[in-house]
């Protein structure tokens, strides 16, 4: 199983910092449906979404479950996983 980490914050907060092989799909763009490299991935690959305090991962988190992604986890702020 394949297994995918995204930072669901803006480019700008991306870019300061982020997670080593973390992809950057904002919630933004999540919850307009542009899921970039998600949209072609098989629908139970392990993903694990953070932001900066875990609230627009949740978000992130149920509306990717709402596409029928199942193995989702939201690590939390990006503190908490650095």
């Amino acid at each position: 199983m394949n297994k995918i980490i995204i930072d669901v914050r803006t480019k700008e907060e991306f870019d300061e910092k982020h997670a080593k092989d973390a992809l950057n799909i904002s919630l933004i763009d999540i919850s307009e449906g542009n899921l970039g490299l998600l949209k072609d991935a098989p629908k139970d690959t392990d993903i694990s979404v953070y932001c900066r305090s875990g609230a627009r991962a949740s978000i992130a988190k149920e509306i990717l479950e709402k596409e029928g992604f199942t193995h989702i986890t939201n690590l939390g702020g990006i503190d908490s996983i650095l």
